[in-house]
């Protein structure tokens, strides 16, 4: 179990609740659904009545109580008072027992709740009377808790002392897991305990345990627990006996060492968060709702705005220095919370807070204690609405995102007065996670800047517009992914060649950013300067595969490169690990033409590539594309090629078939494009006019 939950000395819990209440005390268990039918008749009500449990279950409990003129009613009406109350019980000799009844609600999914029954039977007045107020006692005055757990760990029975300790009330506690009423340092292990003892029958005594109530987190108890099994008939478990005392003034000790637990839980929780994500604001948001979901109430992320803008953040803010919050999060039981404490300004002046500039300005992280808690004069909040000012801030820590010599804004935490206030511990982890956030954020920054970088590059490198020729009506269409805009490799670009020839080239470099962007604009180089020197389709691609190794290491590549001949109504073409373009025929179907080629550029040095010659008369259309139109994750390449296959039927005009082929194109990770050439050809008359 580790080193938080340690025996006490000394102490021991029965396995039976009949010592607790001395002598023979009888203590039957009966439980009814709502409307008043027996579900359970446990072993000691047999005792009791002297039934057999076969023939009372799914009988009316009047056959064993009889309350005048009401039909029962009072017992399964739980708006009724709850206090026990004095019946007579039958037995299976036709005479009665006096007994009091407790009542206890027990939660159904779905349904309306069954009732716990539990029968004491005073008709031996003197013993009874004592046992009877033993338990009335214990139930409704000890400050010992004791509790039931069904063998799913939720609420079945509890005293009032346990809800006290609990911090909610007893109805609160019905039906609910117990992790969702106390959260000890080391959950799962603690579990696994209680699971133990349901399934070997050992019981736990006097166990400590360090907890925080879910009700009130941030508040640190060390409780004394007892566990032991609860079974019924034929030993069918069902469930858990505990008791419970609070020892928290005993055992600063193990309070001190529960808290930097729970410190080191909290960073080890942060780190995982901040890890996850370059977006600035994604980054913000994510550490503030994990922050506010136990540690404080209400977390802000405010940055240097130039931070956002890719511009230079200043080495020291001023007072006209603007900040911009990018992340903010409230754990405060009132209608939109985050919205009314930690709305996203606009720009604002850094000086706007007192408190906040002077973080920003000394880089030194803050506590700020106020002891009138509707009043926050050095926090950038909005003022509580009426009614719900005595929920104000009265502890804070401004802490100053730094990172590679900039400070970059500030962290807020803010703990309301249901809470405890910071301390100087708080003040140090607040601290560390306000450093590796400021970390997280430049890098974001960086990231961003590089990422703008490597856009603005591949938009300068790729074709501006088409030519307008006679020869061919020429298409193009290019989309960024659509996850993070990343630049990507992918170019295209078209050639006029000697001899009115055109020639169509799409290419895709492997990868994202600054580096595939720039081999991109190296390979179109490579292409047009290859093409002037009238190389054909294949020794052109053989050329540009020696070349490619020196564009950078490991720069790989895939192209397709075409050569119209409008005068001959030829192509020529050669592929380099592309996808297949495809092409319609006058008359014919569209279909997706195997290309002869040669592996993918920069995979295999030396590589030797192969054309294919095709008849292209006047009329038809050739579709080049990379793979992103086509595949993802979710979608395969062949169903990809068939789509464009089918969409290529429908003799659209191509403006509108490129918009459209665009929009359905699956991956949203990549970026892609589209070249489409409708070949007009060019007769021999025509060229003699034009020379």
């Amino acid at each position: 179990m580790g080193s938080y939950f340690a025996p006490l000395a000394g102490g021991n819990v029965n396995g039976s609740l009949r010592p607790m209440f001395g002598g023979d005390l009888a203590i039957a268990t009966i439980m009814v659904d709502s409307n008043g039918r027996i579900i359970y008749f446990g072993p000691h009500a047999e005792v009791l009545t002297g039934f057999r449990r076969g023939t009372v279950i799914g009988r009316d409990i009047q056959v064993l109580i009889s309350v005048p003129g009401d039909n029962g009613a009072k017992i399964t009406d739980l708006s009724t008072d709850m206090n026990p109350q004095v019946h007579e019980i039958r037995t299976s000799d036709g005479n009665t027992r006096t007994v009091h009844l407790y009542r206890h609600p027990v939660p159904q999914p779905g349904e309306q709740p069954a009732i716990l029954l539990m029968a004491v039977d005073v008709s031996d007045t003197a013993e009874a009377s004592a046992g009877l107020g033993l338990l009335n006692g214990f139930f409704k005055q000890s400050s010992v808790g004791f509790v039931i757990l069904d063998t799913r760990l939720r609420y079945v029975v509890l005293n009032e002392a346990m809800a006290r300790l609990n911090q909610r009330s007893v109805f609160d506690h019905l039906g609910r897991h117990l992790s969702e009423v106390i959260d000890p340092p080391d959950r799962s292990s603690y579990e696994a305990l209680l699971y133990a003892v349901l399934e070997s029958g050992e019981p736990v005594n006097n166990l400590r345990v360090p907890v925080q109530t879910t009700s009130s987190p941030g508040q640190h108890f060390v409780r004394s627990v007892s566990w032991y099994r609860l079974t019924e008939e034929r030993e069918r478990v069902i469930g858990l006996c505990g008791i419970v005392s609070d020892i928290t003034d005993t055992e600063s000790a193990m309070l001190q060492t529960s808290q930097s637990h729970s410190r080191l839980a909290l960073l080890s929780k942060v780190g995982a968060t901040l890890g996850i994500s370059l977006d600035i604001e994604e980054t913000a948001k994510n550490l503030a709702s994990t922050l506010a979901s136990d540690y404080c109430d209400v977390v802000t992320v405010d940055v240097v705005s130039t931070t956002l803008h890719g511009a230079v953040v200043p080495e020291t803010p001023s007072q006209d220095t603007l900040v911009t919050r990018v992340g903010a999060a409230a754990r405060i039981t009132i209608p939109n919370a985050t919205d009314i404490l930690t709305p996203l300004p606009p720009e604002r002046p850094a000086s706007q807070t007192s408190a906040f500039f002077h973080a920003l300005v000394t880089n030194r992280p803050q506590v700020l204690q106020y002891p009138d808690s509707g009043v926050n004069p050095d926090l950038s909040l909005p003022p509580l609405p009426s009614g719900r000012r005595a929920l104000g801030p009265h502890s804070a820590i401004i802490a100053p995102l730094q990172a590679r010599g900039s400070t970059l804004g500030a962290l807020t935490c803010v703990r309301m007065a249901e809470r405890e206030p910071f301390t100087h511990e708080d003040l140090l982890v607040i601290s560390e996670i306000a450093n590796t956030l400021g970390l997280c954020i430049d890098n974001a920054r960086l990231y961003r800047n590089e990422k703008q970088t490597a856009m603005t590059l591949q938009q300068s490198l790729l074709p501006q517009r088409l030519p307008d020729i006679p020869e061919a009506t020429l298409t193009h269409a290019y989309r960024t992914n659509r996850v993070d805009l990343h630049a990507g490799g992918d170019w295209f670009d078209t050639i006029e060649l000697p001899g009115r020839r055109v020639a169509l080239v799409v290419g895709d470099v492997a990868g994202h950013g600054i580096g595939p962007a720039a081999a991109m604009g190296n390979f179109r180089t490579a292409v047009r300067s290859l093409a002037s020197i009238g190389m054909d389709p294949a020794t052109l691609l053989t050329r540009l595969n020696d070349l490619s190794h020196d564009f950078g290491e490991n720069v790989t590549a895939s192209c397709i490169y075409v050569v119209y001949d409008p005068l001959q109504h030829w192509c020529v073409m050669a592929s380099a690990g592309h996808p297949p373009p495809v092409l319609v025929l006058p008359g014919t179907a569209a279909e997706a033409r195997h290309v002869a080629g040669g592996p993918i550029l920069g995979a295999v040095p030396n590589a030797d590539y192969r054309a294919t010659s095709m008849a292209t008369p006047p009329g038809t259309r050739l579709l080049l594309y990379t793979d992103g139109i086509v595949e993802s994750r979710t979608a395969s390449f062949d169903d990809g090629v068939d789509r464009l296959v089918r969409r290529m039927r429908s003799g659209l005009p191509a403006a509108k078939l490129c918009e459209q082929l665009m929009a359905e194109s699956p991956s949203a990770e990549d970026d892609r494009t589209l070249l489409l050439a409708e070949f007009h050809g060019l007769n021999p008359h025509m060229l003699k006019a034009r020379q």
